[in-house]
């Protein structure tokens, strides 16, 4: 998997997904393998993302490596692997559970966030998140991802252990 750090978007589009990744130098990008400028497209596979009351289908682009043959999600950094809710949301429903607050506002704001999905993330920033951010004095800032893919080799509430490598891109959607 490649995580992408782009600039924040204002919107999640299937146009903004898509504008990210035609301007992306798949030349420059690594395998975790080791090597550079070895990846080509792949496939594509649909991903629903659940985004102020909407679901967003995004075709999300995969690489392989023309070295080991391992394929690569290509996901921007807004996007938790192996979620339907966004990044930001995951830390507004942390951010409410440490200070008490209520999820009403959450959940109004987009309406497809339900008490299943706050209990799922809940328990799993519990079980492994929430005690390694501690141990790294990792703070839920701007950060976060570059923090979690450093020390973890995965993006915040990423769950299953699939190696995560960062790419910076300065393309602005």
């Amino acid at each position: 998997m490649i995580t992408i750090s782009t600039a924040k978007i204002k919107h999640l589009t299937t146009e903004t997904y898509n504008k990210l990744i035609e301007a992306l130098p798949i030349h420059q990008l690594s395998c975790s393998c080791g090597q550079s400028a070895c990846m080509i497209k792949h496939a594509y596979y649909t991903r629903s993302i659940k985004v102020l009351g909407r679901l967003i289908k995004l075709r999300i682009l995969r690489l392989i490596c023309k070295h080991c043959n391992k394929t690569h999600s290509i996901l921007p950094d807004w996007i938790v692997p192996y979620s339907r809710v966004l990044l930001t949301d995951h830390l507004k429903i942390i951010k409410a559970y440490q200070n008490n607050n209520s999820y009403e506002d959450l959940m109004i704001e987009n309406v497809l966030i339900d008490e299943s999905n706050l209990s799922y993330i809940l328990k799993k920033y519990k079980l492994y998140w929430k005690e390694r951010l501690f141990s790294y004095k990792i703070c839920l800032d701007l950060n976060l991802t570059q923090k979690c893919i450093k020390h973890f080799k995965r993006q915040f509430m990423q769950i299953k252990s699939t190696t995560n490598i960062l790419f910076s891109h300065t393309h602005t959607t």
